[in-house]
């Protein structure tokens, strides 16, 4: 009986921390001259897996901080765990370049949600303000949801046109931030006023943005 009770508390422990320190594993295609999802949102911790489907292309970080190696044809496969928060631009270096140049994309690394100290505290759904605003090149949005929602936020223009999805996922409750380069997944956005839009479940915002070049 005592070793039956030991081997139950050890298999308790390991899928604890099994838990504690499971990642997620996101997915990008590789093909037709583009990384898609081009724009990612991931948690500190988190696996993205490029999968090249069809082209000679390669991953290449705008920093140098991570590669899949020199381009190539073949249906390869390469993951990166990313350990650190903030925007990690990157681009092919066949068909792409640093900035967001041609085919490229951009991951971007939040913090993990911390229960107690944050998602508990989030009440209410809410988009902010963009800062810096008006803004060149880039810019950050924040929002929060209180319960686990599926968050849409699209840029559009003056007319009302779609620009870019920039999110697109289920997020638990908490609070978030998105870093929004009006230069990559080459949109290459004029100067003007755009205008930023959240949903999640029945909340709608709307909000807007100036580019000044």
């Amino acid at each position: 009986m005592k070793n039956l009770f030991y081997s139950v508390v050890l298999v308790s422990l390991l899928l604890l921390n099994a838990g504690a320190y499971s990642q997620t594993v996101h997915d990008v295609s590789v093909a037709n001259f583009s990384f898609t999802p081009a724009q990612l949102t991931i948690q500190v911790g988190d696996i993205v897996r490029w999968t090249n489907v069809s082209g000679t292309h390669n991953v290449v970080a705008d920093d140098n901080s991570f590669t899949s190696g020199s381009p190539s044809s073949t249906a390869w496969v390469y993951e990166h765990t990313f350990s650190s928060a903030g925007s990690n631009p990157y681009y092919c270096s066949l068909h792409g370049g640093v900035g967001g140049v041609g085919m490229s994309g951009v991951i971007t690394v939040e913090t993990a949600t911390d229960v107690n100290d944050n998602s508990l505290s989030v009440k209410e759904f809410k988009l902010e303000q963009n800062y810096p605003n008006p803004f060149n090149p880039s810019t950050t949005i924040n929002y929060q949801v209180p319960t686990t929602s599926n968050v849409v936020v699209k840029i559009y223009n003056m007319l009302g046109k779609e620009v870019v999805t920039l999110l697109n996922e289920e997020k638990p409750a908490g609070r978030y931030s998105i870093n929004f380069d009006a230069t990559s997944k080459s949109i290459n956005l004029s100067s003007g006023v755009y205008f930023y839009r959240m949903q999640a479940g029945d909340f709608v915002d709307i909000r807007k943005m100036i580019l000044m070049k």
